[in-house]
């Protein structure tokens, strides 16, 4: 039985770290360690709370807790974690997400029937709301997915999906640190130009959307964090060819539309349904996903 690494960093939220851990040790796979990264910063008032949620696992044989002395961020957080990992395989869960408990065991067997062109490994996943409304998402991509992961057709939430073989991130290297958002983008997509990647389709995750966990709905900050994206992965989209450049900078911009008219601001939306190259498929695109956007919330508001 090859051996995985659960890493988990966590950062001002000890109320949900006990969830988390508890869902890999309900896992129906034996040979497992949790490696839990505290980035709160050794002495504040939150790393002394998330020590008193964890102090009764540390006497666990499979359990590691390591406290940076400040605070770094996540990619050093996760980074630390598969440092002192010594798993086959390595996974990565958020403090507020919790594994479904055949979540390792379906990857592992996933991976297993591989060769050796097959690196990682993600999965579905169910996002939970304050109201009990659940939504679950079935992926349906795999193989060569780097064109997927810049076009945002990959969730692979923040990599709490995601099970990687430990060789490929000896070759590819860790996470960039140098990176305070999309980090774990940069991090799959160097995987996906070495490797292909497998998707395990049913629910293995579950994904909590309390309000610290959720993206601002600001439009203007949403453009700010579209722009930073093409900006950093400029070179990335730069070799693929030009029609799935264009598609590219399509959807990015469309999605950068869509969050202005929702804050009615229709000037600015349509300045971006234009920049988008094809402005009469891209407002339709816009009906449509706003229509599914407002039925989701109403969704969502009724508990359903």
């Amino acid at each position: 039985m090859k051996k995985v690494s659960v890493v988990i960093p966590t950062y001002k939220r000890p109320v949900f770290l006990e969830r988390a851990i508890d869902s890999v040790l309900s896992q129906d796979y034996a040979d497992l360690e949790i490696i839990v990264v505290d980035d709160n910063g050794q002495g504040t008032i939150e790393q002394i709370e998330t020590y008193k949620k964890i102090k009764r696992y540390i006497k666990l044989g499979n359990f590691k807790y390591i406290a940076h002395e400040i605070n770094l961020n996540g990619s050093c957080a996760r980074n630390t974690g598969i440092k002192n990992s010594s798993g086959n395989y390595i996974c990565f869960l958020d403090d507020d997400d919790q594994f479904e408990p055949s979540k390792i065991r379906n990857q592992v067997k996933l991976l297993e029937n591989q060769d050796e062109n097959w690196g990682a490994c993600y999965s579905g996943h169910t996002r939970i709301y304050p109201t009990g409304a659940k939504f679950i998402h079935v992926p349906k991509h795999r193989g060569d997915l780097y064109f997927e992961i810049l076009a945002s057709k990959i969730d692979h939430c923040a990599g709490s999906t995601l099970m990687i073989k430990s060789e490929v991130i000896n070759k590819v290297g860790y996470f960039d640190e140098s990176f305070l958002r999309h980090q774990d983008i940069e991090f799959i997509l160097r995987i996906s130009r070495n490797y292909k990647i497998e998707v395990e389709k049913e629910s293995l995750v579950n994904i909590y959307m309390h309000s610290d966990s959720n993206r601002s709905k600001n439009a203007e900050q949403f453009e700010v964090r579209k722009k930073y994206f093409l900006e950093k992965f400029n070179n990335a989209i730069e070799i693929l060819p030009k029609n799935k450049k264009k598609y590219i900078f399509y959807t990015h911009n469309i999605d950068i539309a869509k969050q202005f008219f929702k804050q009615k601001n229709i000037k600015k939306g349509l300045w971006y349904v234009k920049a988008s190259g094809s402005p009469f498929k891209g407002l339709y695109k816009v009906f449509l996903d706003s229509t599914a956007y407002y039925f989701r919330q109403m969704l969502i508001k009724l508990g359903r």
